[in-house]
This record gives structure tokens, sequence and C-alpha cells, in this order.
């Protein structure tokens, strides 16, 4: 009979080495907070994976709710099998003095699942162009990153606009349309709701219709807005790493899975909420840097 153990953060730190010596052993850990978005994929892929008993013998998910504790205790502890997840964003603040030393440098790493999410320029005045007319762009007044997309925008087009800070992209959208500022920067889904307001929105990516497309001489690169989640594998050969990826894939391009509920849709339709990049190359790697050094100060 297969055995499915959950074990809790308070005595995983109690043990000094965690050592699972079956090969069919996974361990997932999670480097967010208890309840955010890496927890309850983490528990979405904890639910899905430990079903399948021909797979998996264990299936172990190890949630301490923070970050520090994850990367700088039990990542360099756990013997087996790890599959967990990064954030560029993470990655950028632990870069500085602000962190607790909890980098992560995703090239020693199996990267089996990408997912890049992009901001949003949008503007409730199409007679307008953000590349000429200069306006005021409504933004989350403390993010770091997107001062930086301001000022590429002015040094790449010649434009003056300028910043006006805001609690959130919510209050952003508000001010757009009750004609405060002229553009907002948005995280999804506030695009949509931008676009349901009769407004347009471009993509801060690097997609033929992108703010950074449109930048043909420069190309600067903090005209690409983003956070990036890299779910990665430790301790495990090429091999390895490439089966369980095929079954990361399996649950999300399959409809009724845990994972596909959370995302609130399935790879196979095109309805999921994040769109996952499965094959990975050395593209990955810089487009991963580019977005740690737009998140940084």
């Amino acid at each position: 009979m297969f055995n499915i153990r959950n074990i809790v953060a308070s005595f995983v730190l109690l043990l000094t080495t965690i050592s699972f010596v079956n090969a069919k052993d996974l361990t997932i850990l999670n480097t967010g907070s208890k309840t955010g978005g890496f927890s309850q994929q983490s528990l979405a892929y904890y639910t899905d994976l430990s079903r399948m008993k021909k797979d998996f013998d264990v299936v172990n998910l190890v949630n301490p709710g923070n970050k520090c504790v994850a990367v700088n205790t039990l990542l360099p502890k756990i013997e087996g099998p790890i599959l967990t997840v990064w954030g560029s964003d993470m990655e950028a603040k632990q870069r500085t003095d602000a962190g607790c030393g909890a980098t992560v440098d995703i090239n020693k790493a199996q990267v089996v699942r990408f997912v890049e999410k992009y901001q949003y320029l949008c503007q409730a005045n199409g007679k307008l162009d953000v590349t000429r007319d200069s306006g005021k762009i409504g933004m989350s007044a403390n993010h770091a990153g997107l001062p930086k997309t301001l000022k590429a925008t002015n040094d790449s087009f010649g434009t003056k606009h300028k910043k006006v800070g805001y609690d959130g992209w919510g209050a952003g959208i508000i001010a757009l349309f009750n004609g405060e500022i002229d553009y907002v920067i948005v995280s999804p889904p506030g695009n949509a709701q931008v676009e349901a307001k009769g407004g347009s929105c471009m993509p801060l990516s690097r997609s033929d219709d992108s703010l950074f497309a449109k930048d043909t001489k420069n190309k600067n690169t903090d005209l690409v807005a983003s956070n990036i989640d890299a779910w990665l594998v430790y301790n495990s050969s090429a091999k390895e790493a490439d089966a369980l990826k095929s079954k990361l894939k399996q649950i999300h391009f399959e409809c009724d899975t845990a994972i596909s509920k959370w995302q609130k849709g399935c790879d196979s339709k095109g309805t999921a909420i994040q769109n996952s990049e499965w094959d990975i190359n050395k593209s990955h790697f810089t487009r991963w840097e580019d977005s740690v050094s737009w998140n940084g100060k």
C-alpha cells in the first residue's frame, strides 16, 4: 500500500536532515507565504501528484510559510527529489541588503515550468499615443520596477510622462476614468477591467503589440515589466526532472485537476489564468535576469 504523508513545517524544523531514500518519493517545498499563490499551487500539486500512486510512493508537502527558512534552512537539507518555486521579484529583494540572503540560482536547478506575468499600460482615451503624447501615468506608489518603465518610456521615445502614485492599480483605474490621469499601469486582471469599460491596454511584454516592440532603436528591456515564477526541481537527474515535468503538464492539461481548478481553467483549452511555458531554453534564463533587474531597486 502506498503511503501519503503531509509533513507540517513545525515538525520539519526539528529535523537536522530530511532524507527520503526511495527514488519515487517527492517533496514539494513552498517558498512563499502560508496562504498565498505559491502555497495554493503547492497544495494543488500535492493533491494531484499524490493520486499518481504508480509514479510516487510518498509525496510530502513542506510549507514553512517563510522564504528565508525554506531556502536557507530546508532546501539544502532535504535529500531526494524536490519540487519548489521561486519568483523574480523575490530574488530581486534577496540580492539587496533588505533580504535575508535567500537567493536562488535557477541555473543550478532543473526548470520545469516557467510563468511570466506581464503588466499592462492602459488608457481610456483611444486618441492618445503613449510614444508621442506626454501625460500623467498612474501606478502603484511603492512598486520598485514601475518607475523604471516610466523612465524607459521617456528615454526611448523622448516623452515627458510624469508618475502619479496610488495605493494600487484599482485606485489607478478609477482615476483613469475620472480623467485625473492619462494612462495607468496595471496587473491582470486590471487590463480586462479597463477594456470592459471601453478603454484599451498594451502589454508591457516582448510581443509584437507591446511598447518594447515600438522601441526599435533602443530595445530598452525596462519596457518589459514582468514577474516570473520558476518551478524548479532539485536532487534529480535531467531524465527524472523531465519525467516529473511530464506529470505536471498532464495535470495542467486535464481540466478536472486541483491545479486546473486553481487556475480557473486548463492549458488544453487555453483558459488557464497563467500561461505556463514548458520547453525551457537559454532565452528563459535571459528573461529571468531581465525581470530580476527590473524588479530590483
